[in-house]
């Protein structure tokens, strides 16, 4: 599954030595247990597997573990409890299919108590689902839920597992059920059940539905968002009643957020802001373009020449241009001068010539002088500012839309990284 990030278990799973150590220390406790006992064959390997665990001798516990394998006769106790070992030194020894097959055995053993059913059927359910046994890995999902509440890491995994399936309807179940139960918590929905939700919306035709989620998996997973500011650039760029300056600030989004994908992204946002005035912008965007690898230099030669020659006269104009706008009473100068300073990655000077143009009023879309100063203090970090402008923002339902997404944007850059899945409980002994 590309799209999906799976939920990442694998390396952290059971594979701390103190829980380890409370796997091995159960030979011994059981040996005073007058229903399950591990007989003494079996046991004293084990003991031996279990020390050499907590000084990290994984090689060695393993070993122990083989000659625990090799007693003749054992009883079924006895060989639920290998395979409990088995599994712990397999993960540590990072043979994951080992492990899978044998904690597998361990959740199927008749011998298992009570007890130890929802950390083994939980443990058999990772393995099983990071080893790609997505028919088994649902059997052990049932089984927990069978015992009990399960976590929302566990109901997020299942989801994905009968993605991989191709059990959607019972994908967009689980993945739901984790999104209403982190809504109820005050907590932030997981990005992969999001995504599983948004797949199902997708192929409902349920455009609304699809980018209202699309907008929760930014805020998410803010780090791996990319692809969702592109696809929701693209939804706003066919809003009704867009105008080009409109256009420039989604394009702008779409660059900051890292999200342009071909060679007329770029071509599109230098074309226009060239012929709305701004060269240094144009060129600066072509140059991005080239470097990318997604612009030819010479396929796109003629048009960027002449961006550059035209940023070199704005460059020598720019003095001139500030004078003027500071002398004037009206503040569309200052905005237009606020546009120049952004083509020169000036942002401090765009947001002072954009708060003098709100100052003094009189511009032709007063919408525009807000939404340069939220992009501004984007630009410079000031997210929360950067909100509170974007929320000044009046004019068109376009206008609205674009202010709309820049300030998710401020909202999504306030969040911090997704923090990795907890590791998963050992096996209870």
């Amino acid at each position: 599954m590309n799209r999906f990030v799976r939920a990442a278990f694998t390396t952290s799973l059971l594979c701390a030595t103190a829980g380890a150590s409370l796997l091995f220390g159960a030979a011994s406790a059981q040996a005073a247990d007058k229903t399950d006992k591990v007989s003494p064959a079996v046991g004293k390997p084990l003991q031996e597997a279990g020390a050499a665990a907590k000084t990290g001798d994984w090689a060695t516990a393993l070993a122990d573990v083989k000659l625990a394998q090799a007693v003749p006769d054992p009883t079924p106790f006895d060989t639920y409890k290998i395979n409990q070992f088995l599994a712990v030194v397999s993960i540590n020894l990072k043979d994951y299919a080992t492990a899978a097959t044998a904690t597998e055995a361990a959740a199927d053993s008749p011998a298992m108590p009570d007890t130890d059913k929802t950390a083994t059927y939980k443990n058999a359910f990772i393995l099983a689902s990071n080893t790609k046994q997505y028919d088994k890995a649902v059997i052990y999902a049932q089984d927990l839920i069978a015992l009990g509440p399960i976590d929302d890491s566990t109901y997020i995994q299942l989801a994905i597992d009968y993605y991989e399936m191709k059990d959607i309807a019972h994908a967009q179940q689980y993945a739901q059920k984790a999104i209403d139960d982190a809504k109820a918590a005050g907590q932030q929905p997981d990005a992969n059940a999001l995504r599983i939700v948004m797949s199902g919306q997708v192929s409902q035709n349920n455009q609304a539905g699809a980018e209202a989620t699309l907008e929760a998996i930014v805020l998410a997973d803010p780090d791996n968002s990319a692809d969702s500011w592109r696809q929701l650039v693209d939804v706003a760029i066919g809003t009704k009643g867009l105008k080009d300056m409109d256009a420039i600030y989604l394009f702008r989004l779409k660059l900051m957020a890292g999200a342009m994908t071909d060679a007329e992204d770029y071509t599109t946002l230098a074309t226009v802001a060239e012929q709305k005035g701004f060269p240094t912008e144009a060129q600066a965007v072509f140059s991005k373009g080239i470097a990318s690898g997604k612009l030819s230099a010479g396929r796109n030669g003629e048009a960027e020449a002449k961006s550059r020659k035209d940023a070199v006269t704005d460059e020598h104009q720019l003095p001139q241009i500030a004078a003027s706008a500071e002398k004037s009473k009206q503040g569309e100068q200052d905005l237009q001068l606020g546009e120049d300073y952004w083509g020169y990655g000036r942002y401090a000077d765009a947001e002072a010539a954009a708060r003098s143009a709100i100052a003094k009023g009189g511009m032709k879309d007063p919408g525009e002088g807000q939404l340069l100063l939220g992009a501004t203090l984007v630009a410079q970090d000031k997210y929360n500012e950067a909100i509170q402008a974007f929320g000044q923002v009046t004019g068109s339902p376009a206008k609205l839309k674009v202010a709309h997404l820049w300030s998710l944007y401020a909202q999504a850059k306030l969040k911090k990284a997704p923090a990795s899945p907890a590791p998963a409980t050992p096996p209870a002994h």
